[in-house]
């Protein structure tokens, strides 16, 4: 079998797909199988990768199941030692899979990989360096919007690598387990970074994997429940993954950013998405607390560890 699959969640976004998967055909590492999760489009993606990429196996699904739902779909058919993501919106440099590898090789404590994401449309600006937490415990992509002047190029430790465009070790998925499927879409690949940073699992950058990233283009058509995944699905990560230590001593910086995130969203007109998102997500709590204590008992790092990253 490959050592590698790859896997593209989609949903109707055929205009970025023959961009992305003539990437892959360019790529200088060979050794991979490509999977397209298709959540239900209606542009007319599966026939068109069918068609001109016949190469790639297809799994559509009829209704829109959600990010993690078609990533975890497309895990269970591969059996290869790595597992790429790839959003739809990306281009990849030809290195970039090779790249990625060298980066885990030889390195049996690290389950992720995280690349240099580029802007697709101004190639000298950072999208992702990887993902960082701040003090408030919230998700960042790293470098986000600045200059691209090197300042990022050596390969370092991060907390975890943006799910767009990542390479994971299978180990890793079999021993902490796959994404949350409830998260749907947003946070999924956060959850995914603090409890492989719970077990000990690392996430190591390589800024040699280039890739360029059309952010949000994508999320546009459905931004009211992007809103509403985005309030709901910090508090699920929130409840999950973070120690009870860590959470009472910043208390007040995370909830100092929730309520201002919450504002930002209200004050754009999206209220009612922010009310439901926070009901839904109290609504989950018995569920999601119940994951919680699987995942603390597994913890095998130290509080300060994880606060490490936190900065």
């Amino acid at each position: 079998m490959p050592e590698t699959a790859i896997i593209i969640p989609n949903l109707n976004g055929m205009e970025h797909l023959e961009t992305c998967l003539r990437s892959l055909e360019h790529q200088t590492e060979r050794d991979f199988q490509t999977f397209l999760v298709d959540n239900g489009s209606t542009d007319g993606s599966v026939e068109f990768v069918r068609t001109v990429f016949p190469a790639v196996t297809v799994i559509p699904f009829d209704t829109n199941r959600g990010f993690a739902t078609a990533v975890n779909e497309g895990i269970g058919r591969s059996t290869s030692r790595y597992v790429g993501l790839i959003n739809s919106d990306i281009e990849l440099d030809p290195g970039w899979l090779r790249a990625m590898i060298l980066g885990m090789e030889n390195r049996p404590d690290v389950g992720a990989v995280a690349c240099k994401m580029l802007n697709f449309f101004a190639r000298d600006v950072i999208d992702a360096a990887g993902d960082v937490l701040t003090r408030s415990a919230s998700a960042s992509a790293r470098g986000h919007g600045v200059k691209d002047y090197g300042q990022y190029d050596a390969e370092e430790f991060v907390f975890g690598p943006c799910a767009g465009a990542a390479l994971y070790r299978r180990g890793m998925f079999e021993e902490i387990g796959l994404f949350d499927d409830d998260f749907f879409a947003f946070y999924e690949d956060v959850d995914m970074d603090f409890r492989m940073q719970m077990c000990g699992w690392k996430t190591a950058y390589v800024p040699r994997a280039i890739c360029y990233h059309k952010r949000g283009a994508t999320m546009e058509r459905m931004y009211p429940l992007a809103v509403k995944l985005h309030v709901r699905n910090h508090i699920f990560y929130l409840v999950k993954n973070l120690p009870g230590e860590i959470f009472f001593r910043r208390l007040p910086l995370i909830l100092g950013s929730r309520l201002r995130n919450w504002f930002l969203y209200s004050r754009s007109g999206y209220l009612g998405e922010v009310l439901r998102g926070v009901l839904e997500a109290v609504l989950a709590i018995p569920v999601m607390w119940a994951r919680r204590k699987k995942i603390q008992r597994k913890r095998r790092v130290s509080i300060g560890y994880i606060e490490s990253f936190m900065r």
